[in-house]
C-alpha cells in the first residue's frame, strides 16, 4: 500500500518537477535548443497550399515564388558580412495593389507570374515588405487580412517566411532571419529600383525589422519608412512578460537561467538599442489589450527612440476595441493613419534628397 502511495505521489509531483526543475535546466544548459521556444517555427498547419493565394482569402491577384540567394545580385555594401549558414530557399508571396488587380479582373484576365514581377517597377505603387511574428507562416489568417488592407491601399505587398517557417528551408536564428530580411529587401530593390520601399514588422518581426533597418541605416541605405506593430523593447522584457513565463517570474535568478543563456547563444533582439540608430521615420502601433506583448513594452521602445531624437510616432489603441496582439489591422482608421505617416516619410525623403545633393548638382554660379 505504501509503495502505491509513494508511486502516486511521485506521479503527482512529476508535472511540478518538470515545470520548475527540468524546464529551467533545459534553458540554462541547452539555450540553442531552447531558442525553438522563442521562434516556434515548428508550430504550423499541415498540408498548406502556398500556391493558391485566393484559397487563403487574398482579395487581389498575387503569386507564390521562392527566393534563393543564387538568384540575387547582392549589393556588396549590404552583404559583406559572413553568412550565418547555408543559404535557404525562402517561400514568398507578392500581392498586387488592388487597382492593378481590378484592372485585370475587369478584362477577365489573370496576370502571369512574370507580368506580376514586372509590375513591381511600373506606375506609382510603393512596396511594403512584411516580416511576420513567430509561429505559423505567411498564410495565417490575420496576416492575410493585413495583406488585403495594404493591397486595398494600393501597395505591393511582399511577405516572406523566414528560414524554417512554412515551406522555407533551413533553421531559424536571429542572424539567419536578418539575412532573410536582406534577401527580400534586395529583391525588392533590384526589381523596383525607383520605388519607395517600406518595412512592416509585427511582434517578433519587429525585432527583425528594427535590427535590419538599423544596419541599413548604419551604411546610409535605410528604407523610406518603418512600421512596428505590437513590438517589444528587448528580449529580457519580452520573455519576462510573455504568458509562457508566468510560472517562472518569481523564480530566483530568472535572468541568469532564462534570458542570459539565450543571449549568449546569439538571440538578443535588442530593439531598444537598434532603434536608436534608425534614420528613417518610424511608426509604432500597439493595442492596450495586447495579451502577448504588453503595450508598456511598446512605450519603452518609443522612449528609447525618443532619447536619441528619432523621428517616431506612436499610436495606442484602446483596450475596449479588442484588437489584442494581432488585429490592429481591423481598425477603421488604420489606412488613413498609415497614409499620413507614409506621406510624412516621402516629404522627409524629398527634403533630405534636396539637402544632400552631390557637388555636381549644386549651382556654384
Amino acid at each position: 500500500m505504501s509503495s502505491v502511495i509513494r508511486t502516486a505521489s511521485l506521479l503527482a509531483l512529476f508535472p511540478l518537477i518538470f515545470l520548475y526543475v527540468i524546464v529551467p535546466a533545459l534553458f540554462y544548459f541547452f539555450p540553442h535548443f531552447m531558442q525553438h521556444i522563442f521562434f516556434l517555427h515548428y508550430v504550423r498547419i499541415p498540408f498548406v497550399d502556398y500556391t493558391n493565394l485566393s484559397q487563403h482569402e487574398i482579395s487581389s491577384f498575387g503569386r507564390n515564388f521562392y527566393l534563393e540567394e543564387s538568384t540575387l545580385n547582392r549589393t556588396k555594401k549590404l552583404s559583406d558580412k559572413p553568412k550565418n549558414s547555408k543559404n535557404p530557399r525562402l517561400g514568398t508571396w507578392h500581392v498586387l495593389p488592388a487597382t492593378i488587380s481590378t484592372q485585370y479582373m475587369e478584362l477577365n484576365q489573370i496576370p502571369t507570374d512574370s507580368e506580376m514581377e514586372a509590375l513591381l517597377d511600373k506606375e506609382h505603387h510603393s512596396i511594403i515588405v512584411y516580416f511576420h511574428g513567430n509561429s505559423f507562416d505567411r498564410t495565417t489568417k490575420h496576416r492575410c487580412e493585413l495583406y488585403n488592407v495594404l493591397s486595398a491601399m494600393d501597395f505591393h505587398v511582399l511577405a516572406i517566411d523566414y528560414r524554417g517557417y512554412g515551406d522555407s528551408t533551413g533553421h531559424p536564428s536571429e542572424d539567419g532571419l536578418i539575412e532573410d530580411a536582406l534577401s527580400i529587401y534586395e529583391y525588392a530593390k533590384q526589381m523596383a529600383p525607383s520605388k519607395n520601399i517600406y518595412i512592416w514588422g509585427h511582434s517578433m518581426g519587429t525585432g527583425v525589422a528594427s535590427r535590419f533597418v538599423a544596419e541599413l541605416s548604419d551604411i546610409g541605405l535605410p528604407p523610406i519608412g518603418l512600421v512596428l506593430e505590437s513590438p517589444f523593447n528587448n528580449l529580457k522584457d519580452a520573455v519576462m512578460n510573455h504568458p509562457f513565463s508566468k510560472p517562472f517570474r518569481k523564480y530566483p535568478f530568472f535572468d541568469e537561467i532564462f534570458v542570459n543563456p539565450l543571449m549568449r547563444s546569439g538571440l538578443s533582439m535588442s530593439s531598444d538599442k537598434h532603434i536608436q540608430r534608425i534614420t528613417c521615420p518610424i511608426l509604432v502601433l500597439h493595442a492596450q489589450d495586447d495579451h502577448v506583448i504588453p503595450y508598456i513594452l511598446g512605450r519603452r521602445l518609443v522612449e528609447a527612440a525618443q532619447s536619441t531624437h528619432r523621428d517616431i510616432q506612436y499610436v495606442e489603441f484602446e483596450a475596449e476595441r479588442g484588437f489584442l496582439h494581432k488585429y490592429i489591422h481591423r481598425a477603421k482608421e488604420l489606412p488613413d493613419l498609415v497614409t499620413r505617416f507614409f506621406q510624412h516619410c516621402e516629404t522627409r525623403s524629398r527634403s533630405k534628397n534636396r539637402t544632400t545633393r552631390t557637388p555636381e548638382e549644386v549651382d556654384t554660379n
